[in-house]
């Protein structure tokens, strides 16, 4: 039936202003009509709600003429507010709003409360807008007309109002339009709601999706029976690198990243034609785009239309590649827990035994179900007290964990050492469950560090305690010395050692040191330690001596023990020892001190002619001190040009006359100033520098003497000290003729001095280079004659031309009538053998007179002149020439 032809309109008594019996023109219905097209193409456009209701209140607006229209909803609250209303100003909106439908809420909540049309001709006089006079006077409405707006046929849900400034009644069209309104109206909100309803539908479905761990698909077939995807959740681009519109594109893409191995098991679940609705499960890998292996757990449920052919599948999948990893772990696990050599014990919270693997049953020698159930004590092998077990209780209780060493008893009752690790077990929620024991059986061990510990502390010749056992005991021993007692300490090398290793191998040595172990420990008594401190050195701890002759009475027995033959392979041999000794607490208050010395007196012993004994005498240990402290400046002083050349003149015992200087080297310290080199030349050759130091002077000497001979001084010669390293390094030669060539001195101007000592160690090495340097032209004179104990017998093999009497044979002369005969037959011999002589040392006129009487061919002293630099020299010469001219 007709809406219009049973249209209820509920107005006002008042009289009618305008005519409203008037019936719609077909002019109006087409308006209608087209209004209802345009309306409706908008809402199947899917155009916005507010939209499509602006576009419905103007047109509505032109149609009736001086009007305007306004549609309400209501709120979720039960309030009606304002939808749409396009030509109301914001400000002016908030009037309409949070109106509570009601018998007397103006024409729009009327309406909705009573769900009928509700027409207002006269809005002054109508007393449902009798509450609402502010709205009708701001907005100028004198007549309003509302109808109802419904949802698919429900109860209200809004209004749609015309609202006129005068006061009038609607025409039979007017209603019409107005109820026709109020249906399109009601459709567009309908289909609003219905979209917002879908999409929070799908909204909430999506959030429930994606709350589901893993990947939900949703597979259908086409008519050809391939699958395809109607549904895929995003979370397939984590698992393969597929976006989901992908998936859902193309089925193949998800199907190519399932492993090769799997896609039969899985095809055969798609092409089942089964009618059962269980669940089907699987495990199966893929590959993502990276290449990356993961494992998936595949749970699918098909779907079955009426002819039981397969619809649908709808499937969750899961990475489960980290529960993978996890239970191959736990395989691991259980592998290392059966296979592993250390044993392993797990406890319960209360400390009872849940279980132990085989090398636990092995190495304790309980069975499995011995142990089940017991508890740790069951192991306790006595050893150690309550308060041991308790600590370590406490420290597990604090830091989680405990290792260390016990000793624990096997089944059979023995006591073995054990190293154990306890570790506390913890779950999520941080309560104790467990306590997990790695036990090792270390006796192997113990007897192991017992040898390494005898084999680090002993010498593995001989047996004896080493140096680093020998220090520890008597530390010890010096700790416990009686008061008025005394710890003696005696070092000992044997003298003439290198030569067994030398001529008879290291066997031999070796032998030899095992028989002098032998006849020290006979001569010593128990009580004594005995050591073997280094190659041939050995020392000896005596305890709570009374007095020195104690001492001194032992080394004497020592002497005598290792003066007879020793028996190396049927050849009798010789050996003697050098003694050092130092006391506690005379000589030092702790080992490494009693050891340095007793070491210094060794040298003492040695300097005394050896195959004797020395105590420590603290001027002994002065020099070696000074040794270590000048040799680390020792070594930078020739880089940092710390060293002089002084020269000493020599002239003629006839005439006066200059003929000679030697070269002296000096050290000037930073520090301590000018060091003569008595004080450093023995550390420069100990340390292998005299080679570089003595050709520096060299250099240095022909340098000057270029100078000399440019500055037009008579000529001299120079002579310069030559070390046996320079003359054993087999290039002095070479180096003497570049010297020559370079600063252009006649070879025959400088002399270079050596010592007989080096020629009679090293006379096969030397004589051909001292006769290389004589065929250069070079002079070669013997320095420190009278001195050495051969000297005569090398003199005539040597190509010297001149021999220096040594100062110690000159000092006491004319005092001394045995050093005036030294000097007159080394005169006397040397002429014979046409070689010049030169006395050092002359410093009083007595002495120059006698060795001038003796026709001494040079004399160097401080008489003459001390060491002085080359410019003090330039001086002196000066001077001499002066004295000369006044003569």
């Amino acid at each position: 039936m007709d809406a219009f032809n049973n249209l209820k309109i509920n107005y006002s008594p008042e009289p009618t202003i305008a005519n409203s019996d008037s019936q719609p023109t077909v002019q109006d219905l087409n308006r209608l009509l087209v209004l209802q097209r345009d309306l409706l193409e908008k809402i199947t456009l899917n155009l916005p709600l507010k939209t499509v209701l602006d576009g419905l209140c103007l047109e509505i607006e032109q149609i009736v003429g001086s009007c305007h229209v306004f549609i309400m909803l209501l709120n979720n609250r039960g309030y009606l507010d304002l939808l749409s209303a396009p030509n109301v100003s914001p400000e002016q909106a908030l009037l309409y709003n949070h109106l509570q439908p009601g018998p007397e809420a103006h024409s729009s909540g009327t309406a909705v409360f009573s769900d009928q049309p509700v027409f207002v001709i006269n809005t002054l006089t109508d007393t449902r807008w009798a509450k609402h006079q502010t709205l009708a006077n701001s907005q100028n409405i004198g007549a309003c007309w509302s109808y109802p707006l419904h949802e698919s046929a429900h109860k209200p849900i809004g209004s749609i109002s015309i609202a006129s400034p005068s006061p009038r009644s609607p025409s039979t069209f007017h209603a019409r339009l107005l109820e026709s309104a109020a249906h399109i109206a009601g459709i567009a909100i309908s289909r609003h709601i219905s979209h917002a309803n879908l999409k929070n539908s799908e909204q909430r479905f999506s959030h429930i999706v994606s709350s589901i761990p893993g990947v939900v698909l949703q597979t259908e077939f086409d008519l050809k029976n391939n699958p395809y995807f109607t549904y895929v959740s995003e979370g397939i681009e984590n698992l393969c690198g597929v976006t989901s519109k992908e998936a859902m594109l193309h089925f193949s893409g998800v199907w190519k990243c399932l492993h090769e191995d799997d896609r039969a098991n899985v095809a055969k679940c798609l092409t089942s034609r089964c009618a059962d609705d269980s669940l089907w499960t699987t495990e199966c890998r893929i590959l993502d785009q990276q290449g990356q292996m993961k494992w998936i757990h595949l749970a699918s449920t098909p779907e079955w239309d009426q002819h039981k052919q397969l619809k649908r599948i709808n499937s969750i999948v899961l990475d489960i590649s980290s529960e993978k990893e996890a239970n191959a772990q736990l395989e691991l696990a259980g592998i290392a827990f059966a296979s592993t050599n250390e044993g392993i014990m797990v406890a319960d919270n209360n400390n009872h035994i849940v279980d132990v693997n085989r090398a636990y049953c092995e190495m304790t020698g309980f069975s499995r179900e011995e142990l089940l159930g017991k508890t740790p004590s069951l192991l306790n092998s006595g050893r150690h007290e309550t308060q041991f077990f308790e600590n370590i209780y406490e420290t597990i209780e604090k830091q989680g964990f405990w290792q260390g060493e016990l000793w624990n008893r096997r089944s059979n009752g023995a006591v073995y050492p054990q190293w154990l690790n306890i570790n506390a077990v913890h779950n999520i929620q941080g309560e104790l469950t467990h306590y997990v024991s790695v036990a090792a059986d270390v006796t192997n061990i113990k007897e192991s560090e017992a040898k390494l510990r005898h084999m680090s502390q002993h010498d593995a010749l001989t047996d004896l305690p080493n140096r680093q056992l020998f220090k520890i005991l008597l530390d010890h021993a010096i700790e416990h010395t009686k008061d008025e007692q005394h710890t003696a300490v005696l070092m000992i090398d044997l003298d003439r050692f290198k030569y067994v290793n030398e001529t008879m191998g290291h066997q031999a040595g070796d032998q030899l040191l095992i028989q002098v172990a032998r006849r020290l420990r006979n001569v010593l008594a128990d009580n004594n330690l005995l050591a073997r401190v280094g190659g041939d050195e050995f020392a000896i701890m005596i305890e709570n001596c009374s007095h020195q002759g104690e001492v001194e009475r032992i080394a004497m027995r020592i002497v005598s023990a290792l003066e007879g033959a020793v028996d190396l392979d049927g050849h009798n041999f010789f050996t003697t020892a050098s003694i050092g000794i130092s006391l506690y607490p005379e000589h030092g208050f702790d080992s490494e001190t009693l050891i340095k010395n007793a070491d210094t007196a060794v040298h003492q012993a040695k300097d005394d002619g050896r195959n004797n004994y020395a105590f420590y005498q603290p001027e002994q240990s002065q020099f070696i001190e000074q040794w270590v402290r000048l040799e680390p400046e020792l070594r930078r002083a020739l880089a940092l040009d710390q060293f002089r050349v002084f020269y000493q003149p020599q002239i003629n015992a006839e005439t006066g006359k200059i003929s000679g200087v030697e070269a002296l080297l000096r050290w000037q310290h930073p520090k301590e100033g000018l060091i003569p080199p008595g004080m450093f030349l023995p550390i420069v050759e100990e340390i292998g520098l005299m080679n570089q130091v003595g050709n520096w002077v060299l250099e240095q000497a022909c340098a000057q003497a270029e100078k000399w001979k440019k500055s037009g001084y008579p000529n001299f010669r120079i002579a310069v000290n030559i070390a046996g390293q320079q003359i054993l390094s087999h290039r002095l030669v070479d180096i003497v003729k570049e010297l020559l060539e370079k600063y252009d001195i006649h070879p025959d101007q400088l002399e270079l001095e050596i010592v007989e000592n080096i020629v009679m160690k090293h006379a096969d090495a030397a004589q051909p280079v001292l006769n290389e340097l004589r065929n250069l032209g070079v002079r070669l004179a013997l320095d420190d004659f009278g001195t050495g104990y051969s000297s005569l017998s090398y003199l005539k093999m040597l190509p010297v031309q001149k021999v220096k009497i040594d100062q110690s044979l000159v000092r006491d002369i004319p005092d001394d009538p045995n050093d005036e005969a030294i000097a007159r037959a080394i005169i006397a011999l040397s002429h014979s053998l046409n070689l010049s002589v030169c006395a050092e040392g002359v410093e009083t006129e007595e002495q120059r007179k006698f060795l001038s009487g003796e026709h001494c061919d040079q004399l160097q002293g401080y008489l003459i002149s001390k060491p002085i630099p080359a410019n003090e020299l330039n001086l002196w010469l000066d001077q001499q020439e002066r004295q000369v001219e006044v003569r």
